[in-house]
């Protein structure tokens, strides 16, 4: 979950998470003379003018704030790239948040006039009176992914549902090594099946083995890699594909049989490994989780925190 905060800042509005995720960007503010928005590090752009309010939101759930401005003269909400819509008039004040519990930033107003709250497409409501300090809901972030199942047998089923947060992949070539960033969960993987980061595709003859391998990989510029846990595995899994089950378009070289180890354990730590000496790995050619033997060879693919 995450809230915004605002702060004066040299003339500047400072927009910045109070909890940072994985997958939430860096510091952020908005120049209400200029209608600047800068990232530090990523991007400056020009959006709004004098007398707009920042709205920085996830206005299209995919975990990617988009730079947004609420003018109160005209009751403009625009979202840059994604929606310009009127709501509201003068004197309401903008309360973007998370109203339905869908991860999406919902457009919202409270008129401390009156004590009424508008969300727009969901409810309107008195609330409050002069004087009050209205409060946003945060921005709920737990969600599941999409299996990615797309096919329909019959209404009802997971096909015709297709509920979840999308896949959302992006792909780059950092000091050599081309990784994957998942928007979804914030996580950077080693992309290519092929190359160092999945140590080149050979199998690995152990699990205490890959977990050693994970901990001192160095790879596109980073040494923080390590082996992921199962369901960090399973996230990749696309169940509208097979052999394999995932997109190879943003992890080419993956081999079709391959079975990936992980760095769960089976129940607990009764054995070496888990019990009976069993930890918990994915085969990647249904996308189906396994128990595979602690002495067993498998494939690996690094994983690390995104930024």
């Amino acid at each position: 979950m995450r809230k915004l905060w605002l702060a004066a800042l040299a003339g500047a509005v400072l927009c910045l998470p109070a909890v940072t995720t994985e997958a939430s960007g860096g510091e952020t503010i908005f120049r209400p003379a200029t209608g600047l928005w800068a990232t530090r590090g990523v991007t400056r752009i020009y959006f709004g003018r004098p007398g707009d309010a920042p709205v920085l939101g996830d206005y299209t759930g995919d975990r990617v704030d988009e730079p947004a401005i609420f003018r109160a003269s005209s009751g403009l909400w625009a979202a840059r790239g994604v929606t310009r819509v009127h709501f509201g008039t003068v004197g309401d004040e903008p309360k973007p948040g998370d109203y339905t519990g869908d991860g999406k930033t919902d457009i919202a107003i409270f008129r401390p006039a009156t004590g009424l709250w508008a969300v727009r497409g969901v409810t309107r409501m008195y609330f409050g009176r002069t004087g009050d300090v209205a409060i946003a809901p945060l921005l709920s972030r737990v969600r599941l992914l999409q299996t990615g199942q797309t096919a329909s047998c019959r209404a009802g089923d997971d096909g015709h549902y297709r509920k979840g947060v999308s896949f959302s992949y992006q792909t780059r070539m950092i000091a050599g090594g081309l990784v994957t960033i998942d928007n979804a969960t914030g996580l950077m993987w080693a992309s290519d099946g092929l190359a160092a980061g999945c140590n080149n595709g050979d199998l690995i003859n152990s699990w205490s083995g890959a977990i050693d391998w994970a901990e001192g990989l160095e790879f596109a510029g980073y040494s923080d890699w390590r082996l992921p846990n199962v369901r960090e595995l399973l996230s990749l899994v696309n169940y509208s594909k097979f052999w394999p089950a995932l997109d190879k378009a943003y992890f080419p070289g993956t081999g079709e049989s391959n079975v990936y180890w992980s760095s769960t354990i089976y129940v607990d730590c009764d054995g070496p490994g888990g019990v009976g000496g069993l930890v918990w790995a994915v085969e990647i050619a249904d996308g189906g989780s396994m128990l595979k033997d602690i002495n067993d060879p498998g494939s690996v693919r690094a994983v690390r925190a995104g930024e």
